[in-house]
Protein backbone atom coordinates (compact mmCIF):
# COMPACT_ATOMS: atom_id res chain seq x y z
CA UNK A 1 0.00 0.00 0.00
CA UNK A 2 1.29 3.15 -0.76
CA UNK A 3 2.37 5.79 1.75
CA UNK A 4 1.03 8.79 0.54
CA UNK A 5 -2.16 9.98 1.92
CA UNK A 6 -3.06 11.41 -1.73
CA UNK A 7 -5.14 8.47 -3.65
CA UNK A 8 -3.88 7.01 -7.41
CA UNK A 9 -6.45 8.82 -9.20
CA UNK A 10 -5.53 12.22 -7.51
CA UNK A 11 -1.77 11.03 -8.17
CA UNK A 12 -2.75 10.55 -11.78
CA UNK A 13 -4.55 13.33 -12.00
CA UNK A 14 -1.46 15.57 -10.77
CA UNK A 15 0.69 13.90 -12.75
CA UNK A 16 -1.25 14.42 -15.76
CA UNK A 17 -1.68 18.24 -15.28
CA UNK A 18 2.22 18.59 -13.92
CA UNK A 19 2.99 19.75 -17.50
CA UNK A 20 0.21 22.47 -17.70
CA UNK A 21 1.34 23.83 -14.37
CA UNK A 22 4.46 24.13 -15.65
CA UNK A 23 3.56 25.91 -19.12
CA UNK A 24 0.60 28.00 -17.12
CA UNK A 25 4.03 28.93 -14.69
CA UNK A 26 6.26 30.18 -17.31
CA UNK A 27 3.11 32.05 -19.11
CA UNK A 28 2.26 33.35 -15.52
CA UNK A 29 6.17 34.83 -14.70
CA UNK A 30 6.35 36.27 -18.43
CA UNK A 31 3.01 38.08 -18.05
CA UNK A 32 4.52 39.20 -14.81
CA UNK A 33 7.93 40.62 -16.05
CA UNK A 34 6.02 42.09 -18.84
CA UNK A 35 3.75 43.91 -16.83
CA UNK A 36 6.41 45.28 -15.13
CA UNK A 37 8.24 46.42 -17.71
CA UNK A 38 5.56 47.86 -18.99
CA UNK A 39 5.26 49.58 -16.24
CA UNK A 40 8.51 50.91 -16.53
CA UNK A 41 8.27 51.62 -19.82
CA UNK A 42 5.33 53.84 -19.52
CA UNK A 43 6.88 55.64 -16.93
CA UNK A 44 9.17 57.00 -19.25
CA UNK A 45 6.39 57.85 -21.64
CA UNK A 46 4.57 59.51 -19.53
CA UNK A 47 7.29 61.20 -17.80
CA UNK A 48 5.93 59.90 -14.22
CA UNK A 49 8.72 59.14 -11.43
CA UNK A 50 9.43 55.83 -10.88
CA UNK A 51 9.17 54.60 -7.43
CA UNK A 52 12.57 54.80 -5.86
CA UNK A 53 11.42 56.50 -2.80
CA UNK A 54 9.85 53.31 -1.06
CA UNK A 55 13.45 51.01 -1.27
CA UNK A 56 15.53 54.34 -0.25
CA UNK A 57 13.01 54.57 2.93
CA UNK A 58 13.87 50.47 3.61
CA UNK A 59 17.38 50.94 3.48
CA UNK A 60 17.21 53.94 6.32
CA UNK A 61 15.33 52.01 8.20
CA UNK A 62 17.25 49.14 7.85
CA UNK A 63 20.46 50.99 8.97
CA UNK A 64 18.64 53.01 11.67
CA UNK A 65 17.66 49.71 13.38
CA UNK A 66 21.25 48.17 13.18
CA UNK A 67 22.76 51.96 14.27
CA UNK A 68 20.10 51.96 17.81
CA UNK A 69 20.90 48.77 18.34
CA UNK A 70 24.68 49.02 18.31
CA UNK A 71 23.85 52.42 20.59
CA UNK A 72 22.01 50.59 23.43
CA UNK A 73 24.61 47.98 23.21
CA UNK A 74 27.69 50.34 24.01
CA UNK A 75 25.80 52.11 25.93
CA UNK A 76 25.10 49.54 28.49
CA UNK A 77 28.23 47.97 28.42
CA UNK A 78 29.81 51.13 29.49
CA UNK A 79 27.97 51.66 32.80
CA UNK A 80 26.73 48.11 33.70
CA UNK A 81 28.16 46.25 37.08
CA UNK A 82 28.86 42.77 37.61
CA UNK A 83 25.83 42.26 39.40
CA UNK A 84 23.73 43.89 36.16
CA UNK A 85 25.45 41.61 33.99
CA UNK A 86 21.69 39.97 32.59
CA UNK A 87 20.76 43.47 31.26
CA UNK A 88 23.61 42.90 28.31
CA UNK A 89 21.94 39.24 27.30
CA UNK A 90 20.52 41.25 24.25
CA UNK A 91 24.19 41.65 23.02
CA UNK A 92 26.97 39.14 24.32
CA UNK A 93 26.77 35.63 26.19
CA UNK A 94 27.39 35.29 29.77
CA UNK A 95 30.65 33.86 28.67
CA UNK A 96 32.02 36.74 26.64
CA UNK A 97 31.25 39.05 29.76
CA UNK A 98 33.83 37.65 32.27
CA UNK A 99 35.53 40.78 33.56
CA UNK A 100 32.72 43.53 34.29
CA UNK A 101 33.31 46.62 37.21
CA UNK A 102 31.86 46.32 40.58
CA UNK A 103 31.12 49.99 40.40
CA UNK A 104 29.66 52.22 37.46
CA UNK A 105 32.95 53.30 35.82
CA UNK A 106 31.53 56.34 33.83
CA UNK A 107 28.24 58.54 32.91
CA UNK A 108 27.49 58.41 29.64
CA UNK A 109 26.06 61.90 28.36
CA UNK A 110 25.45 60.25 24.73
CA UNK A 111 26.08 57.12 22.65
CA UNK A 112 25.56 58.06 19.10
CA UNK A 113 26.49 55.67 15.75
CA UNK A 114 28.00 58.32 13.44
CA UNK A 115 29.45 55.40 11.23
CA UNK A 116 27.70 52.37 9.65
CA UNK A 117 29.27 49.90 7.00
CA UNK A 118 28.44 46.65 5.48
CA UNK A 119 31.28 44.57 6.28
CA UNK A 120 30.01 40.97 5.03
CA UNK A 121 26.69 39.81 3.47
CA UNK A 122 26.39 35.98 3.55
CA UNK A 123 23.47 33.99 2.28
CA UNK A 124 20.98 34.27 5.44
CA UNK A 125 22.67 37.31 6.64
CA UNK A 126 24.92 40.55 7.05
CA UNK A 127 27.60 42.09 9.55
CA UNK A 128 27.71 45.36 9.64
CA UNK A 129 30.55 47.24 11.05
CA UNK A 130 29.27 50.65 13.68
CA UNK A 131 31.00 53.30 15.23
CA UNK A 132 29.50 54.66 18.27
CA UNK A 133 30.51 58.18 19.69
CA UNK A 134 30.49 58.33 23.04
CA UNK A 135 30.47 61.49 25.42
CA UNK A 136 31.26 60.24 28.83
CA UNK A 137 33.06 61.81 32.19
CA UNK A 138 33.99 59.49 35.55
CA UNK A 139 31.98 61.74 37.68
CA UNK A 140 29.19 63.99 37.14
CA UNK A 141 30.76 67.48 37.82
CA UNK A 142 34.04 65.86 35.68
CA UNK A 143 34.68 67.48 32.13
CA UNK A 144 33.16 65.04 29.33
CA UNK A 145 35.72 63.25 27.37
CA UNK A 146 34.59 61.82 23.35
CA UNK A 147 35.47 58.21 23.13
CA UNK A 148 35.16 56.29 19.84
CA UNK A 149 33.80 52.45 19.96
CA UNK A 150 33.80 49.47 17.01
CA UNK A 151 30.68 47.30 17.02
CA UNK A 152 29.95 44.43 14.82
CA UNK A 153 26.08 43.30 14.20
CA UNK A 154 24.74 40.56 12.60
CA UNK A 155 21.40 41.09 11.01
CA UNK A 156 19.50 38.13 10.33
CA UNK A 157 15.38 37.15 9.61
CA UNK A 158 16.20 36.63 13.70
CA UNK A 159 16.88 40.05 14.63
CA UNK A 160 20.48 41.51 15.38
CA UNK A 161 23.31 40.09 17.27
CA UNK A 162 26.57 41.46 18.00
CA UNK A 163 29.04 38.95 16.44
CA UNK A 164 32.18 40.06 19.44
CA UNK A 165 33.14 42.46 21.74
CA UNK A 166 33.61 46.08 21.02
CA UNK A 167 37.03 47.57 20.36
CA UNK A 168 37.87 51.46 20.91
CA UNK A 169 38.89 53.32 18.31
CA UNK A 170 40.28 56.49 16.50
CA UNK A 171 37.88 59.38 16.35
CA UNK A 172 37.87 61.27 12.74
CA UNK A 173 40.46 63.69 14.15
CA UNK A 174 39.92 67.16 15.30
CA UNK A 175 39.76 68.98 12.36
CA UNK A 176 41.40 71.61 10.26
CA UNK A 177 40.82 75.14 9.59
CA UNK A 178 40.94 77.45 6.36
CA UNK A 179 41.26 81.62 6.90
CA UNK A 180 38.81 83.88 6.88
CA UNK A 181 37.99 85.88 4.18
CA UNK A 182 37.07 88.99 5.64
CA UNK A 183 40.48 91.73 5.23
CA UNK A 184 39.03 94.79 6.37
CA UNK A 185 38.29 95.66 9.78
CA UNK A 186 35.51 97.93 10.89
CA UNK A 187 34.80 100.20 13.89
CA UNK A 188 32.58 98.98 16.39
CA UNK A 189 30.35 101.21 18.62
CA UNK A 190 30.76 100.92 22.86
CA UNK A 191 28.15 99.67 24.76
CA UNK A 192 25.08 102.71 25.02
CA UNK A 193 24.14 101.51 28.60
CA UNK A 194 20.37 100.53 27.67
CA UNK A 195 21.60 96.83 25.99
CA UNK A 196 22.54 97.71 22.74
CA UNK A 197 25.64 99.27 20.96
CA UNK A 198 26.24 103.04 20.63
CA UNK A 199 27.08 104.70 16.89
CA UNK A 200 29.73 105.26 14.98
CA UNK A 201 30.50 107.54 11.89
CA UNK A 202 30.54 104.31 10.02
CA UNK A 203 26.99 103.45 8.05
CA UNK A 204 27.96 100.21 7.65
CA UNK A 205 28.71 99.62 11.33
CA UNK A 206 26.14 101.40 12.55
CA UNK A 207 23.04 99.36 10.12
CA UNK A 208 24.94 96.21 12.17
CA UNK A 209 24.77 97.31 15.28
CA UNK A 210 21.51 98.23 14.64
CA UNK A 211 20.39 94.90 13.26
CA UNK A 212 22.02 93.35 15.99
CA UNK A 213 20.63 95.22 18.94
CA UNK A 214 17.20 94.75 17.08
CA UNK A 215 17.45 91.02 16.20
CA UNK A 216 18.87 89.69 19.53
CA UNK A 217 16.95 92.10 22.30
CA UNK A 218 13.46 93.58 22.79
CA UNK A 219 14.05 96.79 21.33
CA UNK A 220 12.23 96.86 17.93
CA UNK A 221 13.05 98.14 15.21
CA UNK A 222 14.41 95.21 13.21
CA UNK A 223 12.67 96.53 9.57
CA UNK A 224 14.33 99.40 9.73
CA UNK A 225 17.86 97.17 9.14
CA UNK A 226 16.78 94.19 7.20
CA UNK A 227 15.53 93.99 3.49
CA UNK A 228 11.79 92.92 2.84
CA UNK A 229 13.09 89.48 1.53
CA UNK A 230 15.42 88.94 4.08
CA UNK A 231 12.90 86.50 6.20
CA UNK A 232 14.28 87.53 9.32
CA UNK A 233 11.93 88.64 11.92
CA UNK A 234 13.11 89.68 15.90
CA UNK A 235 14.40 86.22 18.24
CA UNK A 236 14.36 89.25 21.46
CA UNK A 237 15.95 86.69 23.92
CA UNK A 238 19.01 88.37 24.92
CA UNK A 239 19.03 91.21 27.84
CA UNK A 240 21.96 92.89 26.03
CA UNK A 241 24.86 92.74 23.90
CA UNK A 242 28.62 93.51 22.81
CA UNK A 243 30.08 93.98 19.13
CA UNK A 244 33.21 92.50 19.73
CA UNK A 245 34.71 92.51 16.53
CA UNK A 246 33.52 93.41 12.96
CA UNK A 247 35.35 92.21 9.76
CA UNK A 248 34.46 92.70 5.73
CA UNK A 249 35.10 90.94 2.89
CA UNK A 250 36.17 94.23 1.19
CA UNK A 251 36.93 98.02 2.06
CA UNK A 252 33.97 100.61 1.96
CA UNK A 253 33.31 104.27 2.12
CA UNK A 254 33.96 104.66 5.53
CA UNK A 255 31.42 107.90 5.88
CA UNK A 256 28.94 107.75 3.40
CA UNK A 257 26.86 105.16 1.67
CA UNK A 258 28.09 103.74 -1.65
CA UNK A 259 26.31 103.56 -4.79
CA UNK A 260 22.80 101.50 -5.10
CA UNK A 261 22.93 97.55 -5.50
CA UNK A 262 26.84 97.45 -3.45
CA UNK A 263 26.86 94.41 -1.27
CA UNK A 264 29.19 92.76 0.90
CA UNK A 265 29.92 90.34 3.57
CA UNK A 266 30.93 90.96 7.15
CA UNK A 267 31.53 88.73 10.19
CA UNK A 268 30.32 90.40 13.71
CA UNK A 269 31.39 88.55 16.74
CA UNK A 270 28.83 89.57 19.47
CA UNK A 271 29.58 88.62 23.39
CA UNK A 272 25.63 88.57 24.66
CA UNK A 273 23.63 88.38 27.78
CA UNK A 274 20.86 86.13 27.89
CA UNK A 275 17.40 86.50 29.07
CA UNK A 276 18.03 84.41 31.45
CA UNK A 277 21.58 86.38 32.55
CA UNK A 278 24.02 83.64 31.62
CA UNK A 279 27.04 84.61 28.62
CA UNK A 280 27.08 83.28 25.33
CA UNK A 281 29.34 84.55 22.64
CA UNK A 282 27.74 84.33 19.09
CA UNK A 283 29.00 85.15 15.43
CA UNK A 284 26.88 86.19 12.70
CA UNK A 285 27.85 86.43 9.00
CA UNK A 286 25.99 88.70 7.20
CA UNK A 287 25.14 90.01 3.94
CA UNK A 288 24.56 93.57 3.18
CA UNK A 289 23.45 95.44 -0.03
CA UNK A 290 22.97 99.20 -0.73
CA UNK A 291 19.05 99.90 -1.25
CA UNK A 292 17.29 102.99 -1.42
CA UNK A 293 20.31 105.04 -0.19
CA UNK A 294 21.49 102.97 2.78
CA UNK A 295 22.75 99.81 3.90
CA UNK A 296 20.33 96.84 4.51
CA UNK A 297 20.93 93.36 5.71
CA UNK A 298 19.49 90.97 3.31
CA UNK A 299 20.05 87.61 5.28
CA UNK A 300 22.52 85.32 7.42
CA UNK A 301 24.58 83.76 4.88
CA UNK A 302 24.92 80.13 5.61
CA UNK A 303 28.45 80.22 6.99
CA UNK A 304 31.33 82.54 7.41
CA UNK A 305 33.08 83.46 3.90
CA UNK A 306 36.94 81.05 3.47
CA UNK A 307 39.51 81.18 1.49
CA UNK A 308 39.55 78.17 -0.25
CA UNK A 309 42.72 78.11 -2.21
CA UNK A 310 44.79 78.49 1.54
CA UNK A 311 46.26 75.45 2.85
CA UNK A 312 44.33 73.44 5.16
CA UNK A 313 45.39 73.84 8.64
CA UNK A 314 44.62 70.72 10.70
CA UNK A 315 44.29 71.26 14.76
CA UNK A 316 46.29 69.77 17.08
CA UNK A 317 44.19 67.32 19.91
CA UNK A 318 43.40 69.14 23.08
CA UNK A 319 44.82 67.31 26.14
CA UNK A 320 41.70 66.06 27.11
CA UNK A 321 41.17 64.33 23.82
CA UNK A 322 42.73 60.97 22.52
CA UNK A 323 44.82 61.57 20.02
CA UNK A 324 43.65 60.07 17.01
Amino acid sequence: MSNSWLTRTWQHRLSRSGGALHTAGKAIGFTACTIVALNIIWGWITDEPIDIAGPARATVNHTDYIKSYAEKCISRLLTTTSDQRASLTDCWTANDLQNLPTNVPVIVDYARANKIALADAYPEAEQWQVVVEVSERPYATASPRTTYHQLSVLFSKYGLRATALPGSVNGGGSGATLPLAYPVSLPIGKPDGNGGIAPTSNPLSDTISGFLTSYLTNAGGLERFVSNTSGLHSLADCASLQLTNLVASKSVPDQTTPAEGTTVHVLATVNEMTAQYAPRPEQYPLALTVASGRWTVTGIDAGPALVGTADLAPVAPTASEPLR
